[in-house]
């Protein structure tokens, strides 16, 4: 009789026991609290379990870091909108499990973040009960743009109809509204996707210098906007046409790139290199995509290596002042901190007169007080804006006059803390003058 399931459910029920009971009521609630990631995640940027306990969650390890693993469902759904995997934040939960096992584990979902300016990271807190199911299973990333949908090109988010230019200073919080995720449409939706999933970037394309950490913007072979000859994104007001039926009339989305990725910290305790540029081609990234600090990236695996290196020329402008004021030159520059002893201000001169060839009024954003970052209640900035002005007078014999408004001490507008950083407009007298010389104070 024990050989026919048929006959051992209908003993079961006929006979019950109170260990049998207690069995199948355990079970029973078992079954009810194992929930997939998928269903942990949900379609939207905040788990709707947030807060709450769930046992026997299966998964496969895909990947180790220092303080935690990230587990892919062993039963995916067929939604883009919900991502297949999570992150499972403790310093000791992988000490004795390796990438390949399929485990289970109870804990807390949790809603994380360092600071209430940014997206929340779904992950499963306080693991226990780990159990190991299997081991030396296959681990396959998920290709971006083959195994996925491709990033969206164009627009971030729903909550300000896709234009960031148009709600500024957090308006519409994604953590207060909560929006069902449109991956194929809105850039944060598609990552957020994602979120926790092993993937592979292939031929990445740097598109701008790293940070001091090796942190690296790039996009992959997927479709991209606004690509520059430099081969770099180029973020505009202005971007693809499409058609508001309710007024039959034409309307353009800004193009703000959400198809770029920042490849961040390796998971191996490798260092990204911090001399890339863009245009550099690197080698295929696989690593695992994760909400930090206001940005989703991708932590690889392992360091990021050079594959192509661009070419570092960059062409002058043709634009040249013609010397009157019914058609002048107009420029821009970063100067980056800059101070009187600056070590880059020699170089600075040299794009200013070489590449944009002295226009007849610049721009200048980052130019720091006349002790740089001495942080000693000066604000002034004359002698910073002097030494530049004698050096693009030295290659040039051009003689620039400035226009900028000091800050008020303190450190209150951000920047290296003690170098009161402010924008500046240089121009050429000889061309144009201020309209209103006495400009205002802080």
């Amino acid at each position: 009789m024990l050989h026919h399931p048929a006959q051992c459910v209908s003993t079961a029920i006929m006979k019950p026991t109170k260990r049998a009971l207690v069995w199948v009521l355990a079970s029973l609630q078992s079954l009810a609290a194992a929930l997939t990631i998928a269903e942990i995640n949900g379609n939207k940027f905040i788990s709707p379990y947030a807060g709450q306990t769930v046992t026997n969650v299966t998964g496969l390890l895909i990947a180790k870091g220092p303080s935690g693993v990230w587990i892919r469902s062993t039963t995916p759904d067929r939604d883009p909108a919900t991502s297949e995997a999570i992150y499972v934040y403790s310093s000791s939960v992988g000490s004795k499990l390796s990438v390949g096992d399929i485990i289970s584990l109870d804990g807390k979902v949790s809603e994380y973040r360092s600071s209430e300016n940014y997206i929340y990271l779904t992950e499963i807190t306080s693991p226990k009960n780990v159990q190991v199911l299997s081991s030396n299973n296959t681990v396959k990333p998920l290709v971006i743009g083959k195994d996925t949908l491709s990033p969206p090109t164009v627009q971030y988010s729903s909550l300000d109809g896709g234009d960031i230019y148009s709600v500024p200073n957090a308006v519409a919080n994604i953590s207060e509204v909560n929006p069902v995720l449109q991956p194929s449409k809105y850039g944060l939706d598609f990552w957020e996707s994602l979120s926790g999933e092993l993937v592979t970037v292939r031929k990445p394309k740097v598109i701008k210098t790293p940070n001091k950490y090796g942190d690296t913007w790039v996009y992959g072979d997927w479709i991209v906007s606004g690509k520059n000859s430099h081969g770099g994104l180029t973020m505009t007001n202005k971007g693809e046409k499409r058609v508001l039926v309710t007024m039959m009339s034409w309307l353009t989305a800004a193009d703000s790139n959400p198809e770029a990725i920042i490849i961040g910290s390796p998971l191996d305790g490798t260092k990204n290199p911090i001399t890339s540029k863009m245009g550099d081609q690197l080698e295929d990234i696989t690593g695992v995509v994760q909400q930090a600090y206001g940005f989703y990236s991708i932590l690889p695996l392992t360091a990021v290596k050079v594959k192509v290196n661009a070419s570092a020329a960059a062409s002058p402008t043709s634009l040249r002042s013609r010397g009157q004021c019914s058609a002048i030159t107009v420029g821009s520059y970063n100067v980056e901190n800059l101070a009187p002893t600056s070590a880059h201000l020699p170089k600075v001169a040299a794009h200013l007169v070489n590449y944009l060839r002295t226009p007849d009024l610049i721009f200048i954003q980052e130019v720091q007080d006349d002790s740089g970052p001495t942080d000693d209640g000066v604000v002034s900035a004359n002698a910073t804006l002097t030494a530049l002005t004698n050096a693009i007078y030295e290659l040039s014999k051009v003689k620039y006059s400035f226009a900028s408004v000091d800050p008020a001490p303190g450190n209150l507008d951000g920047g290296q803390p003690g170098g009161n950083i402010r924008q500046a407009y240089r121009y050429r007298p000889n061309v144009i003058s201020l309209y209103k010389p006495n400009q205002g104070g802080a």
